[in-house]
């Protein structure tokens, strides 16, 4: 099973679980659909992508567990409860967290929970959950984080607790810049084994080492849309659940992404939700 997890800022939408699809821009989760606006929010973009990338795989579908929240935290920890309660039971083959807002003993029972499982699941953590994992000191209990440039600043920083105090201006962080700062945050322990660095240039790293640097096809366009990352996020769970070894999948994930761009024609107004529906043909130029 792929299990993705996270929070929509939908005010009073409940706890779902259940079997997710996305099609004709909408997705469905269990007996709930998100229309075509809310595609656009985060942890459903992240879902979106994953399950279209299936369906492109030809694999089974995934199974996702949301609830809305818009900032009070009560969505959280229902996830959060629901996660630790039946993770044992559910036995994911890939666990992906997604956004989630911080609750410190409640995410730390539940990765130890995860970590305690007789058949761990290889474990993903993006946005929130992997600031969460950091900020308790959890990070190598999980198998891959994928942040942007800002994110892996705050890895990098041993001293800091928050994002907004990292050491490094995270606004201007090169490609030079990335190198060293995944090593570092590998080195202080606070990045599990793979990496996948989203940017205009992606960078994909193994035991704070560099193994991929994907440029091409790079399409200035898809940089100030917002969700390409949770787009990658989304195919590279995909990815790893059909059985691609790890950091392939994280290749691929990033040449599946620019793909998508590439074929979708975007511009800077165009909405994630409008490039979703090309990622089965990115899938097929990438997946010979």
């Amino acid at each position: 099973m792929l299990l993705l997890a996270g929070t929509i800022p939908i005010e009073n939408m409940p706890l779902t679980y259940g079997a997710c699809r996305y099609d004709d821009k909408k997705l469905i989760i269990g007996d709930y659909v998100l229309t075509d606006e809310y595609v656009t929010l985060g942890t459903a973009t992240m879902i979106s992508a994953a399950s279209v990338t299936c369906q492109a795989l030809g694999i089974k579908e995934p199974q996702a567990v949301v609830s809305g929240d818009i900032g009070k935290g009560e969505g959280s920890l229902k996830i959060f409860r629901f996660l630790t309660d039946e993770v044992a039971k559910l036995k994911p083959k890939v666990l992906t967290i997604h956004y989630i807002l911080p609750a410190r003993e409640q995410f730390i029972e539940l990765v130890n929970t995860v970590d305690k499982m007789e058949e761990k699941p290889f474990f993903i953590a993006d946005a929130g959950a992997l600031l969460n994992a950091k900020a308790v000191g959890l990070s190598k209990k999980f198998d891959l984080f994928t942040p942007d440039p800002g994110e892996l600043s705050f890895l990098a920083d041993p001293d800091a607790a928050h994002p907004a105090y990292v050491r490094h201006f995270i606004f201007d962080v090169d490609t030079t810049e990335v190198m060293r700062l995944g090593k570092e945050a590998w080195e202080h322990g606070d990045t599990p084994r793979y990496l996948l660095v989203k940017s205009a240039t992606d960078h994909i790293f193994v035991e704070g080492k560099v193994v991929g640097v994907i440029k091409e096809p790079f399409i200035p366009a898809l940089e100030p849309i917002g969700g390409t990352g949770d787009t990658i996020t989304g195919i590279v769970s995909a990815l790893i659940y059909s059985g691609i070894e790890p950091a392939e999948a994280c290749i691929k994930a990033a040449k599946i992404n620019r793909q998508m761009g590439a074929l979708s024609n975007p511009t800077p107004a165009t909405r994630i939700a409008q490039l979703i529906p090309f990622i089965p043909e990115a899938v097929k130029k990438v997946i010979v």
